[in-house]
């Protein structure tokens, strides 16, 4: 499809609306929760004014931003990368493209790690491995003032990320850049740790969806014929870096459990709690050590 001309100028909110009908391949319900997001999050127009003022002339600055977010969606590019936010736990995250977009399944890792730790009496200390955004240590940091969170990413653009959501989400968790490859010791210990690593395979990159290209790789794939690299990486950490009788959660990959369960054999935890996700797949672990 050539992408919309935008030279014509002076449309109404209700022709807006029908051009994003008329060209994204999806149902008319999608496409004006779409259209109704771009105009409230990038163009700071009430979407009420379809129904109420559906000959509201849109001005010509927000028409060329609608025009251009529509081409770019047409392009499967993601709509939260598109106004620079995504709900997670119902706080607004600011994401672009370098981290990972929260998912809903995450949010189920974090309503486990807060549900068992409602009466939590005295301060825990947390780390979360690959933050990308922060989203799950912010979280937790927000909804429970004993945890005493710290973030670590390898990445500076992520870390650039979890300090801004930081700020926005007036968070008092710390943030450190920790490269779970490095042979360097982590001087500190915690008492739970954290986390959703990288943990596709290479041969599922044909599974993902389109827009998922738009995502940083490092955040998404393990190594190559390495799809558990960095939940050994993680485990290694605990050995050092856990406490006596520390938890660990983390988010996995369903197609690899029975690899997983032999991994985590050679660790000798105490105790191992898989759990589904809303989907009905294994994709939530709890270890105990």
């Amino acid at each position: 499809m050539p992408c919309v001309d935008v030279k014509k100028i002076k449309m109404s909110i209700l022709e807006l609306r029908n051009i994003y009908r008329d060209r994204l391949n999806l149902p008319n319900q999608e496409c004006d929760y779409i259209y109704k997001v771009i105009l409230e999050d990038l163009c700071y127009i009430d979407p009420i004014k379809i129904a109420l003022d559906p000959n509201f002339i849109i001005p010509e600055d927000s028409e060329k931003l609608i025009l251009d977010s529509l081409n770019r969606i047409f392009d499967n590019y993601p709509l939260d990368y598109i106004i620079s936010k995504k709900n997670f736990y119902g706080y607004d995250f600011f994401v672009n493209e370098g981290v990972l977009i929260p998912r809903p399944e995450t949010e189920e890792l974090v309503k486990w790690i807060l549900d068992n730790n409602k009466n939590l009496k005295g301060t825990k200390k947390v780390i979360d491995l690959c933050s990308g955004s922060g989203c799950i240590g912010i979280v937790i940091s927000k909804e429970n003032n004993n945890m005493d969170v710290t973030l670590s990413d390898v990445s500076d653009k992520a870390l650039e990320v979890c300090n801004r959501n930081k700020i926005n989400l007036n968070s008092n968790v710390k943030s450190i850049k920790l490269d779970l490859n490095s042979k360097l010791q982590h001087p500190k210990k915690y008492d739970l740790i954290v986390s959703n690593p990288p943990y596709l395979s290479t041969k599922e990159a044909h599974e993902i969806g389109k827009n998922v290209k738009y995502e940083p790789e490092i955040a998404l794939f393990a190594p190559i014929n390495k799809p558990l690299h960095f939940y050994e990486k993680i485990f290694e950490f605990a050995s050092t870096n856990l406490n006596k009788n520390g938890e660990i959660y983390l988010e996995i990959n369903p197609n690899f459990i029975e690899d997983f369960s032999q991994l985590l054999s050679r660790f000798n935890p105490n105790d191992v709690n898989f759990r589904d996700d809303f989907r009905g797949k294994k994709r939530l672990v709890k270890v105990l050590f």
